[in-house]
């Protein structure tokens, strides 16, 4: 048996989002606003409807990301690092075709795309017929900072994926319009620096995981065993966690809860994947990539 762990152990952690608007679409503020909006975050990505907002202005943002949100009335899609020239001849009407291009123009620019609040069914929803059509996109947006439990969460669509043995991550982000929706959910990357390329590369790597608040100092891997080390401090450590691992169709494989600082999940080899979800008392969240468990 082999348990494929994207979490490598160099690096330290970084916080950001990727999927924020401006009044340049349809977002209340302008771009020298959101920055202050995110100000202690270690990268941002600004993603306004159909268009590539330039980063310009006063800003105290490290590393900040260039992105579009390619909105149909269908699907919309969020496109990290593109390209410029898919601007020529824009259209944002979704067949497989177009958005698959956009994609592929993304990937060889270097970046990377995500299907984005596939379960919003009353409008710019994903079939999970489509999302299996798509092929080279990196992850799908399983939190939407809007929170509502009816349609911004979509952790069935991506255990649907997994199980259908699509390797892609799962992304947190905020999908900010106006003053509230910052800093409701994130990614937290471990990089070697905090700068695009080494940010896209942990990414591309899945060493990251999403968060509403709550975290993992690390994720290990000793034998057979997943070790999900939770964010200790003198604090937390007398606070209760609830700590669930999930493997192929969604399947509750183990819980722990308690006080703990640590939790162990032996794998037997069938579960084709594993991901974790942690949850501290009050409700702040972490959410793991899935570790890939192959006979």
């Amino acid at each position: 048996m082999e348990i494929i762990n994207p979490y490598k152990q160099t690096g330290f952690w970084l916080k950001g989002s990727f999927h924020n608007h401006t009044d340049n679409s349809d977002g209340w503020f302008p771009l020298e606003t959101v920055y202050k909006m995110y100000g202690g975050y270690d990268f941002l990505g600004i993603s306004d409807h159909d268009k590539i907002t330039k980063h310009e202005g006063k800003m105290e943002i490290p590393t900040v990301f260039e992105a579009i949100e390619v909105s149909s009335r269908q699907t919309h899609m969020l496109l990290v690092q593109p390209p410029h020239i898919i601007m020529e001849g824009y259209s944002n009407e979704f067949t497989i075709e177009n958005y698959q291009r956009f994609v592929d123009l993304t990937v060889q620019n270097g970046g990377f795309a995500v299907l984005v609040h596939p379960n919003r069914y009353f409008s710019n929803y994903w079939n999970l017929e489509d999302m299996l059509k798509m092929e080279r996109y990196l992850g799908v947006e399983v939190y939407n900072g809007d929170g509502n439990p009816e349609y911004d969460i979509a952790f069935d669509k991506w255990d649907a994926l997994l199980s259908a043995g699509r390797k892609v991550w799962g992304f947190g982000n905020d999908d900010s319009h106006v003053y509230g929706q910052e800093k409701q959910a994130w990614n937290v990357v471990k990089a070697t620096e905090n700068t695009n390329e080494a940010i896209i590369d942990a990414i591309k790597e899945g060493n990251f995981y999403v968060s509403t608040g709550y975290g993992f100092d690390a994720i290990r891997v000793e034998g057979d065993t997943v070790v999900a080390d939770l964010r200790s401090n003198e604090l937390l450590d007398k606070m209760y966690k609830y700590v669930t691992f999930f493997g192929k169709d969604g399947q509750v494989l183990q819980e722990t809860t308690g006080r703990i600082k640590q939790a162990k999940y032996e794998c037997k080899g069938d579960e084709g994947y594993v991901r974790i979800a942690v949850y501290l008392e009050g409700g702040y969240s972490a959410f793991s990539q899935p570790l890939f468990v192959e006979k």
